[in-house]
């Protein structure tokens, strides 16, 4: 991982750096108040970069903390998923914003014809922070499949540390 080069990904007044391995879409529906972008690894993993209007989260959510504990429950309440676990839950600094990070594991049942109910493993991590300075809320996230390499936490660790919701 140390010898990935990375390149930064811009918009609205908002950054983060990506490996350059990736191609990069964006939502053409995306707008400064709320969208998303979505960075496609070559070993078909994603991770998504979505955003939207602060007010609105903090008239549903009291704190970033209630708002990731949803995004969380989201996740288990599809009808695929099956022991989903928490792995690690903790509060971090980005972009001197306090955040909160979520690193999941679980189950999913293969559908279809030839998923014959077997079930994956895969794992998850999330961000959500809440900025002040630019009205919106953002939320970094990945769920990787279980071909994932291993150290792929730490290239989404990378991501995170890069992300720059305002300038300082």
């Amino acid at each position: 991982m140390d010898k990935a080069k990375f390149e930064r990904f811009s918009v609205y007044n908002f950054s983060i750096d990506y490996p350059s391995v990736c191609r990069v879409e964006f939502n053409p529906k995306s707008r400064r108040e709320g969208g998303d972008v979505v960075f496609h690894f070559p070993d078909k993993e994603k991770v998504f970069l979505s955003w939207g209007d602060l007010e609105k989260a903090q008239k549903r959510f009291a704190t970033v903390e209630e708002q990731a504990e949803h995004g969380v429950k989201n996740i288990s309440k599809s009808g695929q998923v099956k022991n989903i676990e928490r792995i690690k839950k903790d509060t971090i600094d980005v972009n001197s914003h306090k955040a909160a990070y979520n690193r999941i594991k679980l189950n999913q049942t293969a559908g279809g014809f030839f998923g014959g109910g077997k079930s994956v493993p895969h794992a998850g991590y999330s961000v959500h922070l809440q900025c002040e300075n630019t009205s919106r809320y953002f939320v970094i996230y990945a769920l990787l499949s279980p071909n994932a390499p291993e150290d792929f936490g730490d290239l989404m660790q990378v991501m995170i540390d890069s992300f720059k919701c305002h300038n300082n």
